[in-house]
């Protein structure tokens, strides 16, 4: 429910402005109502000399530090900003119950005449029943001077050049015109005459400001006075008409001057607004892509530096003394020990600190604590250097800015722990798997090794054992020993490829030589499968890891005899491919799902599917594509059209030549058709 009344107190540049803070917090306290402060940022908000201005933004800075709402509008006068205020919360449901307003001493004669600022503010919102009440304050209503005004200090040669140049352009224009008519023609126009160097004012005016303005005026008057007013080469009027016409011209060029110069004031302030707010949308935009807090920081720096036109520093809590601040961005900030004082006082107390508050301390620095609803995060830091023009909205500006970059550093921050937190919960997850992988398929081969030569020994002790009922127990032992040093060993070959521990020693290798190995080393896993191999029309060398090629090799094989009905043949081809050499091992198995033809490279992802009568620690294919990739090859799956899987590994770097002897080298072979091929093998 919004509340029903409220406490307003209008604050300006004088210099006792805290008093009607004081008086407004006091009736807030007195009456329960909450209280907000107002300020009208009128166009000559714009002439103040920097002091003033950083005096209204230490007030607006105190009074939000207290508790007080705080509303900066902008409109042409401070009446109508006032009343327009408070007409726009009548309607919203929260009117204005008192005001609160200073006046201080008039001074002469025509102040005392006119009505207060208080006085006259005091009739515009009677008809909203909204009771004014005024605070004397001590001391001369604060107003500036005339090179306030003028802004002399920030006044360019380039201006002042310009302002002489539109000058001596309108005198060019006259003295054609003067050239085109006769001499009794030319004294009917010389009155018109003013008009081009009015437009000289006007251009001058609402293009660099009011001081140029007024230099192009005092110069256009002093031309005309000069060349186009009798007496001629001279400064100095005969006639009344003349008289007459050049006040009129110089006071239409002032007035020009003026109001060309808060147009010029209004329009750059509008103007500054509008590149801080596209800024400030950069600025999220290009930190939210950063992937890390160092990545965030070194945008923010660079875009904030560039929009503020400041030097900017962070300073966040180290992770081992959260308590304390470090300086983190950039690596140097020319702090003075009264800066450190208002650093610290910022980080312990979490308020605005330095330039432009109450605990300033001399510095030129100002401290906007990094906030979040979880807390406090660090500090940006932010030099004001003398000649950058300060407005009630920077300080505004400057809390935004600190509320985006806090809120941009707690996301990554955020992310990294819940990537942290995915991270450790998949590693749980997959040790569980593991476990459970230890627990069954690797106790399985060894159960069978143990019962083979359980029943074995005690057979034999009985004097039951023939020859052929030895062979196939100490066969069905042995397969079950290679299949469990296989598991093991992929065991350990992750743990070590994930580790970084192991070492490719990379050479020229026959391929032909890795597949009489694989033969040797699987003829018992192969005992119920013909393994064909096709070799191309050419031999050849391969940049490889002979040892490492040949796990691989033996996994993809061996994943091969897993998924591959008994009696069937798994066929390997050696060819050359995208000028490289590959490895292409097809199966008659069942096939792999379209949607898995990339996740069976995964860790353990055999373990994650609901059959689990293929033994295996789902490890084989997924050390084989780490292999691979440390050899800068690939190893790639699809399903062939005659059913089945088919396994391609590529190698980038290999050498072709033609045969020296086919007939060494025919294009089939087949191996491990039951006992038989074994005991040739033998």
């Amino acid at each position: 429910m919004k509340n029903k009344n409220q406490i307003l107190v209008c604050i300006d540049a004088h210099p006792k402005s805290n008093v009607l803070l004081r008086a407004a917090a006091n009736k807030s306290r007195e009456t329960g109502l909450p209280w907000g402060v107002l300020y009208v940022e009128t166009p000559e908000h714009f002439t103040l000399e920097r002091d003033a201005r950083e005096r209204i933004l230490r007030l607006l800075t105190v009074a939000e530090e207290v508790g007080a709402n705080v509303h900066t509008v902008e409109h042409g006068d401070v009446i109508g900003g006032i009343r327009n205020f408070i007409a726009s919360a009548h309607d919203e449901g929260m009117p204005i119950q008192t005001l609160i307003m200073g006046q201080s001493s008039k001074e002469g004669f025509l102040n005392e005449l006119k009505a207060s600022l208080a006085e006259r503010v005091m009739r515009e919102v009677r008809v909203f029943s909204t009771g004014v009440q005024i605070v004397p304050l001590v001391g001369r209503q604060y107003t500036p001077s005339w090179f306030d005004r003028l802004q002399l200090k920030d006044i360019k040669l380039k201006e002042i050049g310009f302002a002489l140049v539109s000058v001596a352009l309108a005198y060019i224009a006259s003295e054609i015109l003067r050239m085109q008519v006769s001499g009794i023609g030319w004294t009917a126009q010389v009155h018109n005459v003013t008009a081009f160097f009015l437009v000289a004012s006007i251009i001058t005016s609402l293009r660099y400001g009011l001081v140029s303005g007024l230099v192009s005026a005092i110069a256009g008057f002093s031309t005309i006075n000069y060349f186009y007013v009798a007496p001629y080469s001279g400064f100095g009027i005969s006639h009344t008409a003349d008289a007459v016409s050049l006040f009129v011209f110089l006071s239409s060029a002032v007035i020009i001057s003026v109001m060309g110069g808060y147009n010029k004031a209004w329009t750059t302030s509008l103007a500054r607004k509008e590149k801080r707010s596209q800024a400030l949308y950069k600025v999220h935009r290009l930190a939210s892509e950063a992937s890390d807090r160092d990545g965030a920081l070194a945008i923010l720096y660079d875009e904030l530096s560039r929009l503020l036109e400041m030097d900017i520093a962070f300073f966040l809590p180290p992770a081992m003394n959260p308590d304390a601040l470090e300086l983190v961005y950039p690596e140097q900030a020319d702090l003075t020990p009264e800066d450190n004082k208002s650093l610290q006082l910022c980080w312990d107390e979490v308020r605005t600190t330095g330039l432009g508050t109450a605990s300033r301390f001399d510095s030129i620095w100002r401290f906007e604590p990094l906030t979040t609803h979880n807390g406090e995060i660090g500090v940006i830091a932010i030099k004001v250097p003398l000649h950058i023009r300060l407005d009630s909205s920077f300080g505004r500006l400057l809390s935004a800015l600190a509320d985006q970059a806090a809120s941009i550093l707690e996301r990554i921050e955020l992310t990294k722990m819940m990537s942290e937190s995915r991270m450790r919960e998949e590693r749980e997850k997959l040790r569980a798997m593991l476990l459970s992988s230890v627990s069954h398929d690797l106790k399985t081969p060894l159960a069978s090794i143990i019962g083979s030569l359980s029943v074995h020994n005690r057979m034999k002790k009985a004097g039951r054992l023939d020859s052929e009922t030895s062979d196939e127990l100490i066969d069905t032992a042995l397969e079950e020993s290679q299949r469990l040093d296989s598991f093991i060993s992929n065991i350990l070959d992750m743990t070590r490829i994930e580790s970084g521990e192991i070492t490719f020693d990379v050479d020229w290798v026959n391929p032909e030589k890795i597949l009489q190995n694989i033969k040797k080393r699987m003829r018992q896993r192969l005992l119920n499968h013909e393994l064909v191999v096709n070799n191309s029309d050419a031999s050849f060398e391969v940049m490889m890891d002979r040892m490492m090629t040949e796990q691989v090799l033996q996994n993809v094989v061996d994943n091969a005899v897993k998924y591959s009905p008994k009696g069937t043949k798994i066929m390997i081809r050696l060819c050359a491919e995208n000028n490289g050499f590959a490895f292409k091992v097809k199966d008659q198995g069942p096939g792999i799902p379209e949607g898995k033809l990339e996740a069976v490279f995964d860790k353990y992802e055999r373990l994650k599917q609901s059959d689990s009568q293929v033994a295996g620690t789902g490890l084989g294919l997924a050390i084989s594509k780490a292999v691979m990739e440390k050899q800068q090859g690939s190893i790639t799956v699809r399903n062939h059209e005659s059913g089945g899987a088919e396994f391609s590994l590529w190698f980038p770097n290999m050498k072709s030549f033609a045969h020296r002897a086919k007939a060494k080298s025919p294009e089939k072979k087949t191996f491990g058709e039951g006992k038989k091929e074994r005991n040739e093998l033998a």
